[in-house]
């Protein structure tokens, strides 16, 4: 006699899935590329000043990061901000987010630091923090997910993830951005190393608190582009990062092809007699 206990369902109000992820993150997109659009800010001029940067990022971002946390509160969904199960990561997982974390210090080091005012610096950071909130919530939470819901390896649950966030950066033409489809390529591999901070922790906020430092920082470099010699090593090493990137996205594809998702949440239970 065999008996199977599953995960949770008893207290969801709707399954994890993609077509629900899907519906999450189109009233997402709706919210915030909307009213990002009603501030009337050209996107290459958002972080110009703290007015602009509090009208055409943090009301957007604070409102989309409201929708993700009402929707969590009532799908109440698990394992959205904590796994379960850590899975194991090695020291050339570790590589990439550690990459991330030398390149956002380099350049901070490397800012002209007169030129921004306080306020200022306190509204980038506070556009920062909510992208790193909301961003994290929807792809290494909502998302990540619902992939790991079913039969799945962890490879393609990585691999699906990876490609949402990066074509997520295609609605950025939508804010007349022509750089947008060079994004979704950036966007993605960057992604990967917020995977794997949110993998080698057990915990999204390790990938919520990486992704709010790298946009801080390459936030305000697109203000004011640092000079000098940690300028330059930032500029080289961001080259590296992509190419890391796209080398331990393969690698993790590969490696977990046999792993099942849903080991991050938990094995089904079963006694048998």
């Amino acid at each position: 006699m065999s008996a199977t206990v599953g995960y949770s369902s008893a207290r969801w109000r709707v399954t994890p899935s993609v077509p629900v992820a899907t519906v999450v993150f189109v009233v997402y997109v709706m919210i915030v590329v909307g009213l990002m659009r009603a501030s009337g800010i050209g996107y290459e001029h958002f972080f110009d000043s703290a007015d602009s940067t509090l009208r055409s990022a943090v009301l957007p971002l604070a409102a989309g990061a409201a929708w993700l946390v009402v929707f969590l509160v009532w799908a109440r969904w698990d394992h959205v901000f904590r796994d379960a199960r850590r899975l194991p990561t090695g020291w050339f997982l570790w590589l990439l987010p550690a990459v991330m974390v030398v390149i956002t210090v380099l350049h901070l080091v490397g800012l002209d630091w007169a030129f921004f005012e306080p306020g200022h610096l306190l509204a980038v950071l506070a556009a920062s923090v909510l992208v790193g909130f909301a961003e994290e919530t929807l792809f290494r939470g909502i998302v990540l997910r619902s992939l790991r819901q079913g039969v799945r390896s962890e490879g393609m649950a990585v691999l699906w993830t990876t490609l949402w966030f990066g074509g997520f950066h295609l609605t950025n033409l939508l804010l007349e951005e022509p750089g947008a489809v060079l994004q979704v390529a950036f966007a993605a591999l960057t992604g990967t190393g917020l995977y794997l901070a949110r993998r080698g922790t057990g915990t999204i906020v390790a990938a919520m608190a990486l992704h709010a430092a790298w946009d801080f920082s390459t936030f305000l470099v697109g203000v004011r582009e640092p000079a000098g010699a940690a300028a330059g090593a930032a500029n080289f090493l961001v080259v590296v990062v992509y190419v890391l990137a796209a080398a331990t996205l393969v690698v993790l594809v590969v490696r977990e092809r046999r792993r099942p998702a849903r080991e991050a949440i938990g094995r089904a239970q079963g006694t048998s007699r």
